[in-house]
């Protein structure tokens, strides 16, 4: 009887890191996940009002060749995303402006088991339409 008691002694153990690992991972990809997705929601908003302004910095209507204003359109997005403490890239031709933004979100919980950080990206184009 003794050899049987002996063969499973720990065994108790494992099973019990086995599901406290489980439980902190389950409870990190919903509170670290929250965090992942609010942060892409939040840049996917601040990419896109960015872009949007950009756009409107159309000119050569009147002359039959519009045209997004680089620099104006560069010098308002900069200032856009620098009042909300983001930088972006920025890609303009003709009538399309593009907005890229990134964000790094470091995991409260999944830090605990080795996923320190995760980078949020968002680009958004708009195109400038007539009519």
């Amino acid at each position: 009887m003794m050899k049987t008691e002996s063969k499973n002694r720990g065994s108790l153990s494992a099973m019990v890191v086995c599901l406290v690992m489980a439980a902190i991972s389950l409870a990190g990809l919903a509170y670290d996940g929250g965090q992942v997705v609010s942060s892409y929601m939040g840049l996917s908003d601040v990419a896109e009002n960015a872009a949007r302004l950009g756009g409107q910095q159309i000119i050569g209507v009147r002359d039959g060749d519009p045209h997004v204003d680089i620099d104006a359109a560069t010098k308002a997005m900069k200032a856009y995303l620098s009042v909300r403490g983001i930088t972006g890239v920025f890609q303009i031709r003709g009538t399309q402006v593009q907005v890229k933004v990134s964000q790094m979100i470091s995991m409260k919980i999944l830090g605990l088991i080795g996923i320190s950080r995760r980078t949020v990206q968002v680009v958004r184009v708009v195109d400038v339409v007539d009519g």
